[in-house]
């Protein structure tokens, strides 16, 4: 009797495990397809432009941190399969496309920094971004610029707009992926109260809504561009990041309410990846086919 009790609780834990995980995927697919609702006509930034020029910084190399820098980002270059994310790099190409975005969207006030590790400055461009108020600032924008000091995307990697000190920091020679977190600035500065908003973008599952939109933008400005180089980039390489964003956000609020394991986040990750390679391989088909039937229709 006692064995088979043991026997019941067991599968009523593993259970809740395997249903658990099934829902992070299938929320990974589901808010995937959100993604690539690009509005037309686009809509370029209305905010007055501050400057014309747009200011990036780069940080000296540094063969030790370098090597560390390339090692940590091997994970983050496996899931995309791009060798240009996490490269701590940017040529002239990705650089170009960076500043022109920034410039037709009127945000040359982004700073913007490349491999580059600067504490002091963050936390003094957080005590002088007067766009947010100090409240916010020095709660939630304080806890950023800390996990920028302790964790430097210098050796960790990752591309990110931090909204609080009106900084963006850039690790991947990849247009889609640095276009997509200058996007996340375009969406602050259009905000009435950036403040609040910034805040809730920083939790795990509603973060997913600012990632979608700063997706859906990009797309609408490739379209709006015609750069089908970019909105393919974007079905290539956003889409599987996008993917494991949904079933990482998924996978915590999962593991809340289930027995899912911590050694299940590898999986989730691999999982919402390979959703996003599946939905952007599908979405580059479908343009692919729209753009050449509009190729033929203007011929004739």
């Amino acid at each position: 009797m006692n064995d088979r009790f043991k026997i019941s609780v067991c599968f009523a834990r593993s259970k809740p495990s395997a249903a658990g995980l099934f829902a992070v995927l299938l929320a990974a697919l589901v808010c995937l397809g959100g993604a690539g609702c690009a509005s037309a006509p686009y809509r370029y930034g209305s905010r007055v432009r501050l400057d014309d020029d747009v200011t990036i910084a780069y940080g000296q190399p540094h063969v030790g941190l370098d090597r560390l820098a390339w090692v940590a980002g091997l994970p983050s270059r496996i899931l995309p399969l791009h060798s240009g994310v996490n490269n701590h790099r940017l040529s002239s190409e990705t650089s170009d496309k960076l500043t022109t975005y920034l410039q037709d969207n009127q945000l040359c006030d982004v700073y913007v920094r490349v491999n580059q590790y600067d504490p002091i400055g963050e936390w003094g461009r957080l005590t002088e971004n007067d766009r947010i108020a100090p409240g916010w600032r020095y709660t939630v924008g304080a806890v950023g610029v800390l996990g920028y000091t302790l964790f430097p995307g210098r050796v960790f990697g990752g591309d990110l707009y931090n909204p609080f000190t009106n900084s963006l920091y850039i690790n991947s020679d990849v247009p889609a992926v640095v276009l997509a977190e200058a996007a996340y600035a375009k969406d602050i500065q259009s905000q009435r109260l950036p403040g609040p908003y910034a805040a809730i973008s920083e939790v795990p599952v509603l973060a997913l809504w600012r990632h979608f939109k700063a997706v859906n933008d990009v797309l609408g400005y490739a379209q709006a561009e015609q750069d089908w180089e970019l909105e393919r980039e974007v079905y290539r390489v956003v889409y599987p990041q996008l993917g494991v964003h949904a079933a990482g956000g998924s996978h915590t609020t999962a593991t809340f309410f289930t027995t899912m394991p911590l050694y299940g986040i590898p999986l989730v990750a691999l999982g919402g990846a390979c959703i996003g390679h599946v939905a952007g391989q599908t979405r580059i088909a479908q343009r692919s086919r729209m753009l050449r039937r509009h190729d033929d229709s203007s011929e004739e």
